[in-house]
């Protein structure tokens, strides 16, 4: 067999590979690099189209795959998001039963009662309400939902914006609970940035998620 056959086989081989590789939305611009590939009467630079071909195609593949589409990767954000709904609930049940005098006598209250007076009872209604949100943002994640962005992404704000208001009243007792944290070990601040950075990284995923066309 002639060098000049065996480019021409393996440009071939190559474009094959390239549309095999395309995602399905870019199968007619796969079919038109296979076409030109055709046409190209020189075996080197139709050689050199080929790789060229399957670069590109392995480019598109690449900007299409959807992230949620791996099982671990789902589970995995499914299960952080648990996590912070049980947290939020858990917080909202514990503020409310507070602020309503129910069964206060069985709950070691006395260390947080300064935090707990100053709290309006709309800020764990709300949190309550996000930590419900966040278990429906669980089973839309395992559903790879468009939707779980949204129900992600208001909680997270929920979120922010009460941290924002305790950090503004100095009665809240947030700044000297992060101060003695602080002098504790200056590590202690690591957990609750890595936290919020999973999170905005869920959502970011769940963002891509929602802007790729879904597969045919």
């Amino acid at each position: 067999m002639t060098l000049r056959a065996v480019s021409r086989r393996l440009s071939r081989q190559l474009i094959s590979a390239a549309i095999h590789v395309s995602p399905c939305e870019r199968e007619e611009w796969a079919q038109a690099m296979s076409r030109e590939a055709d046409e190209i009467p020189d075996d080197r630079e139709a050689l050199r189209w080929a790789l060229g071909c399957l670069q590109a195609s392995c480019h598109e593949r690449l900007r299409s795959m959807r992230l949620t589409s791996w099982w671990p990767v789902r589970w995995g954000m499914a299960l952080w998001i648990a996590l912070l709904a049980v947290d939020a609930l858990a917080y909202a049940g514990f503020t409310l039963n507070y602020k309503l005098g129910l069964f206060t006598a069985h709950y070691p209250y006395p260390p947080n009662v300064p935090l707990l007076e100053v709290t309006p009872l709309w800020e764990p209604m709300l949190v309550g309400a996000a930590g419900v949100v966040l278990l429906l943002a669980v089973v839309l994640i395992l559903r790879r939902s468009r939707v779980a962005f949204g129900a992600v992404v208001s909680p997270l704000a929920i979120a922010l914006l009460l941290f924002a208001v305790r950090f503004s009243r100095p009665e809240s007792g947030i700044l000297q609970t992060l101060s003695t944290a602080y002098q504790k070990s200056p590590f202690a601040m690591i957990w609750p940035i890595v936290g919020l950075a999973i999170t905005i990284l869920i959502c970011l995923a769940l963002w891509q998620d929602r802007r790729t066309p879904a597969p045919r």
